[in-house]
């Protein structure tokens, strides 16, 4: 299983991360709720399925443990896109600073989406599980999560 956990770790770290930081809020709770979920699995045994989707509720899991030990007036005081780096570097700098501030404001709405719309679009949009592992994640058929994040969409076009 380690080598397995390796591969989705180094391919999903991304989405993992962004997952645990939407739901609690803080970066090192986020860092905390990964390392926890992995520590639990890597002494079981191999999840019969979607490994992927196995994964990502795991620490899911923890990042909402986590979250209910700690206060919950905390407010997400950090983006989900902290530490992102775009696929595309813009060499116009003009075009870099339009692109920033868009950057800015696109993490600022989806930040402040309700809860279920924003998790669907961290699973999908961020993490880029199907909308079956994204349901299977959150323990919810995948027509369920695919409305959240048609929603959340929507709630963002109409944002701009």
């Amino acid at each position: 299983m380690s080598d397995l956990l390796k591969e989705i770790y180094e391919g999903h770290r991304q989405g993992l991360f962004s997952l645990a930081l939407a739901i609690t809020g803080s970066r090192q709770s986020a860092e905390d709720a990964v390392h926890d979920a992995f520590t639990k699995l890597i002494g079981r045994k191999p999840p019969v399925g979607d490994a992927i989707s196995y994964v990502f509720k795991t620490v899911r899991h923890s990042a909402i443990d986590i979250h209910r030990r700690e206060q919950r007036g905390q407010k997400l005081s950090e983006s989900l896109f902290n530490g992102f780096i775009p696929s595309e570097e813009s060499v116009d700098p003009a075009s870099e600073i339009l692109n920033k501030e868009r950057d800015l404001i696109l993490r600022k709405a989806i930040d402040n989406l309700p809860e279920k719309e924003h998790e669907a679009i961290v699973l999908k949009a961020l993490a880029g599980l199907t909308f079956q592992q994204a349901g299977n994640v959150m323990g919810i058929p995948a027509k369920t999560i695919a409305s959240r994040y048609r929603r959340g969409l929507e709630r963002l076009e109409n944002h701009f």
